[in-house]
């Protein structure tokens, strides 16, 4: 079968009608533009202008295209055009002006905004960060994002989630607006997004629940999808790298190198009303520790079709087989890429299916409705000295309206149901069922002003624990005082429910068991935003924000006496605060050249019973990225540090626990990567080679205790389209 598909592509690459697109690129005089970008939208494919301001992409399939066209100094524009056998060479002006156009963003109000509209904080990631940067996952590109932090796999939004075993998170990842959250541990599998079908990802930073509910309570990523192209496109991609030696000669435990490697395959077309994109990766990393290997096969598919104009049915589905060892943390400082010796050689197998339509139609101009049904099915088995099963389905559906009367308001509003089903010998057997409903409305009828206001509704049942709801209002302000400078405000209530795992979870973990509470409640917030944007140039801007949250009955894991010995089990704190200043720069010094672009945010976290900062959570964290990019070149300098964690839970690395030996061991972290890339055509076929040095210096530094992250390590990858 797989040697028919190539035989297939072999063919259709031969038979296909081709071409070259050339042109010619000036500027308002009629002069003859040298080295203009010219990219066919969608694809690295392009060429650059010569001497006489001409320019010729060749191999060209016929169809239409849009071609992106940009130079240092001037407009970027993007030039339909229709390629066939009559096809005259295109003639193109640019102006000598520099527009910056507000980016759109669909996921803070589930309908499309500029961000300067926003009244939340926001970061919006490209697709090319992804693909310059060889990402292997989800969190490794969220890693470089200002105000979010990783502890392993446990997601942070300024703060809003220390560490918490894996179980249940406080920020919400999404597929296009449809929820990733497992029906189990509420946890997210970051290796189920299919990173080369990424348009664009979204980070909201704050509270958001009164739009997106219980897990949204400390913001949402939410990963847009590419859309099927109007011609086909073949995208064949393949990496591999090294790690290096560990800086400590103690620590080397292998005497093979370490390696990763991966491939991904992309065919995307529409074919009339239908479009298409199915794709197919395949992922094996040894792993830099002891047991920390992984294979990874992921399939993706997304499928639409357009009935006519104002209706449309799409389908995104995946599939992840996942097998890899289990890492918890090291056994001591002299063997800290060494798990204890009772974790080694355990295994995780899982099986995770995702699936959802999406239905929309648009009734009028003014009124259009979405329906969303979705399934999760997650399926995993540790294998140990003990076995762990979790079987978890979970079922959703939402249905959203949008009614904009006139240019002034647009009405948001629609209902939410989620239904899961558990069967596990860790989490016992439960059920969970949540209903909500929402409304938000945007007015613009006063000059200069976006105003939003919404509440949400949410009760949430788990089993035998007693129901809980809550009422969530939202209120924000965005206010255009210059055109140089636009400021914004919100506040609003948040509320998440524990998870089957916090509440029903019965395991043991280095010998220390971990009990259920099933007297564990619901948490709130009360949170507000003060922020600015500063433009004093188009291609410069300042972005600065001032926030606070307060929470009631925040659920973390703790130790507690339990009949004469030591257990871990969630609890509720009673009140505590995170607050803290942002502070976002970018800055496009040669526009479509050099860019450079920095984040800094400040956190002051306490528990107000204890007056203790907050566990796992650094007060000072900076992201900072210098890219150079003369076509066909592509240079990246990237730098990340954080102070050292203040407070920890002290019980897990001293006697007579020590459930990590040496596990306070910390430090303040400096981590520096580089990353090149080259363009190219060879025999016709647009190419693209990219290398990436990841932890440079080789730092060692620790997310959570007692787990080395990467050394460094080098990686090659290379992209062709058919």
């Amino acid at each position: 079968m797989k040697n028919l598909f190539y035989i297939l592509l072999f063919i259709t690459t031969l038979t296909a009608q081709t071409g070259h697109i050339t042109g010619f690129v000036s500027d308002q005089n009629n002069q003859p533009l040298v080295g203009v970008n010219v990219i066919i939208a969608g694809s690295t494919i392009g060429s650059a202008t010569d001497i006489n301001g001409f320019f010729e992409i060749n191999n060209i399939e016929y169809g239409s295209y849009v071609l992106v066209v940009s130079f240092v100094g001037y407009q970027k524009q993007n030039v339909k055009i229709n390629f066939d056998e009559s096809y005259q060479p295109v003639r193109i002006t640019l102006l000598e002006k520099v527009i910056q156009t507000g980016q759109i963003i669909v996921s803070a109000g589930k309908y499309e905004q500029k961000v300067e509209d926003l009244t939340v904080s926001t970061t919006v990631v490209p697709s090319d960060v992804i693909d310059k940067r060889n990402f292997s996952s989800l969190d490794a590109v969220l890693r470089y994002v200002p105000g979010f932090s990783m502890a392993e796999e446990q997601p942070s939004i300024r703060g809003s989630a220390g560490y918490s075993l894996g179980a249940g998170s406080r920020v919400l990842v999404a597929i296009d607006g449809v929820p990733m959250y497992t029906g189990d541990t509420g946890e997210i599998v970051w290796e189920f997004v299919p990173l080369t079908d990424v348009e664009r990802i979204e980070v909201i930073k704050g509270p958001a629940s009164s739009l997106y509910g219980s897990a949204a309570i400390g913001g949402v990523v939410n990963i847009i999808t590419k859309k099927a192209p109007q011609k086909s496109i073949v995208h064949f991609s393949s990496h591999g790298g090294m790690y290096d030696d560990p800086s400590v000669d103690v620590w080397k435990w292998s005497k093979t190198k370490r390696t990763y490697y991966g491939y991904s395959l992309t065919h995307s077309n529409s074919l009339g009303k239908f479009g298409y994109s199915v794709s197919y990766r395949r992922t094996n990393n040894d792993g830099h520790r002891e047991n920390d290997h992984n294979k990874r096969h992921l399939t993706y598919a997304k499928l639409s079709y357009d009935f006519n104009e104002n209706t449309s049915l799409t389908f995104t589905g995946n599939y992840l087989f996942m097998n890899r060892g289990q890492f918890n943390f090291w056994k001591n400082s002299r063997n800290a890429l060494r798990p204890p010796d009772a974790d080694r050689d355990q295994l995780v197998v899982s099986n995770r299916y995702f699936g959802t339509l999406a239905f929309n139609h648009k009734f009028s101009d003014k009124f259009s409705i979405q329906v969303k049904p979705g399934i999760y099915s997650s399926v995993f088995e540790g294998r140990g000295i003990e076995i762990t099963e979790s079987n978890a389905l979970l079922l959703r559906n939402e249905m959203i309206t949008n009614y904009t009367p006139n240019e002034d308001w647009t009405f948001i509003a629609g209902t939410e149901q989620t239904y899961a089903d558990v069967s596990s010998n860790v989490f016992s057997s439960p059920r969970f069922f949540t209903g909500s409903g929402y409304i938000h409305t945007e007015f613009k009828g006063i000059s200069k002003l976006t105003a939003t206001l919404g509440v949400r509704y949410d009760y949430i049942k788990i089993d035998s624990v007693e129901g809980a709801n809550a009422i969530m209002p939202k209120l924000g302000l965005n206010y255009k005082l210059f055109d140089t400078v636009i400021l914004r405000g919100s506040i609003g209530t948040g509320f998440r429910a524990p998870t089957p795992a916090e509440v029903f979870i019965t395991v043991s973990i280095g010998g220390v068991d971990i009990k259920k509470n099933t007297d564990l409640t619901y948490e709130t917030s009360l949170s507000f935003e003060l922020g600015a944007v500063y433009k004093p140039l188009p291609n410069l801007f300042f972005d600065a924000a001032f926030f606070q949250t307060d929470y009631d009955n925040f659920i973390e894991p703790n130790f507690i006496n339990d009949e004469g010995g030591l257990a871990i089990k969630f609890i509720n704190l009673p009140k505590s605060r995170i607050q803290g200043a942002e502070l976002v720069s970018d800055y496009k010094i040669i526009p479509e050249l050099l860019s450079f672009n920095i984040g800094y945010t400040y956190l002051w976290s306490q528990d107000l019973k204890t007056k203790k900062a907050m566990k796992y959570r650094p007060r000072h964290r900076v992201y900072a990225a210098l890219n150079y990019t003369p076509y066909p070149f592509e240079f990246g300098v990237y730098y990340r540090y954080w102070s050292r964690i203040e407070e920890i839970d002290e019980t897990i690395v001293q006697p007579p626990v020590e459930l990590i030996v040496e596990g306070d061991l910390r430090v303040e972290v400096y981590v520096w990567d580089l990353s090149a890339g080259f363009n190219f055509n060879l025999f016709e076929m647009p190419l693209k080679i990219s290398a990436n040095v990841y932890n440079l210096l080789n730092y060692n530094y620790v997310e959570f205790l007692g787990n080395i992250q990467p050394l460094r390590n080098f990686s090659l990858r290379l992209d062709a389209y058919f």
